[in-house]
């Protein structure tokens, strides 16, 4: 059982680390599978890197994307049981020790998010947009509720510079992302 638990992780760390669109017809299979439901949320980023682009390196935006669930998220042991965080479900410890200590030490209190909920500086995923479909799987960071419709939130891209525009989108097109305190 542990050499297909560890091809099985090395399976998953394939596709989380890539970064390259799928082939069309990779593609129309997805769609054709999962049609009449919301497709599965991407392991993958459209990001530019660097200059007019984000200031994480490709490895923080994969670890922010990544399912998780490999190590402990705070002293990176291998278990092969891990306790996984009750409110976000996204964060991941061999112990209550640990847990208590990226709570409080190392900034998962700040960070952790129930499913849907969202606040100001955090990064998201956009997702399932059909008229603007060029901007699914950026990463974008949240400014804050859209003043105008409780349901949306103002959101900017990721290295955009002060005074560049923000947009308005609906709260069920955006994917939270794995906390921030678990990228490090």
């Amino acid at each position: 059982i542990d050499v297909v638990l560890k091809d099985c992780q090395n399976n998953l760390n394939g596709l989380n680390r890539s970064t390259v669109r799928t082939a069309s017809s990779l593609e129309r299979t997805v769609n054709e599978a999962t049609a009449g439901g919301d497709p599965p949320q991407k392991r993958t980023h459209a990001m530019p890197i660097g200059r007019g682009g984000t200031s994480l390196s490709n490895e923080e935006i994969n670890n922010l994307i990544d399912v998780g669930g490999l190590q402990c998220d705070c002293c990176k042991c291998k278990s092969k049981k891990l306790l996984v965080c009750q409110r976000c479900k996204k964060a991941y410890y061999c112990s209550a020790e640990c847990q208590k200590k990226q709570w409080r030490e190392n900034g998962h209190k700040l960070h952790c998010r129930k499913d849907g909920e969202f606040k100001a500086e955090d990064l998201v995923q956009i997702a399932r947009l059909k008229n603007k479909a060029e901007l699914n799987d950026k990463i974008v960071r949240v400014v804050g509720p859209d003043k105008n419709n409780e349901e949306r939130y103002e959101v900017r891209m990721e290295g955009s510079v002060k005074g560049d525009k923000s947009f308005s989108i609906a709260a069920g097109n955006l994917n939270q992302l794995r906390p921030y305190d678990c990228r490090r």
